[in-house]
C-alpha cells in the first residue's frame, strides 16, 4: 500500500488530545490519525450500507402491501400459510 504525506490544520487542543491518546496506545501521531481516519471511513460506509438496507426493506414492504391490495378481502392468509407449510413439510421448528 502506497503511503502519502498530507498536511492538515487542527486546533492545538485537539493535537494535544491526539498526542496523549496516541502515546497511551503506543502509536505515533501519524499512526493514530491514520487509524482514526480509517475507522471513521468504515463507520460512514457501514452507516451508508445500513441506510441502503433499510431503504430496500421499506421498498419491499411497500411493494408487498400493494400486492396485498390485489387479494380478495376475504382471503384466508393464515390458511394459505398453513397450506404452504404442510406442502413443504415444515414442522414449525426446522425444515
Amino acid at each position: 500500500m502506497a503511503v502519502y504525506k498530507v498536511n492538515v490544520s487542527l486546533p492545538r487542543d485537539l493535537v494535544d488530545q491526539i498526542d496523549c491518546v496516541a502515546a497511551e496506545q503506543g502509536l505515533s501521531r501519524s499512526g493514530f490519525i491514520a487509524e482514526a481516519s480509517s475507522r471513521y471511513v468504515a463507520e460512514l460506509r457501514d452507516a451508508s450500507a445500513e441506510e441502503e438496507r433499510v431503504r430496500r426493506i421499506d421498498k419491499a414492504i411497500a411493494s408487498m402491501k400493494e400486492r396485498g391490495k390485489l387479494l380478495p378481502r376475504d382471503f384466508d392468509y393464515v390458511g394459505a400459510i398453513r397450506k404452504d407449510r404442510e406442502r413443504d413439510g415444515w414442522d414449525g421448528v426446522t425444515k
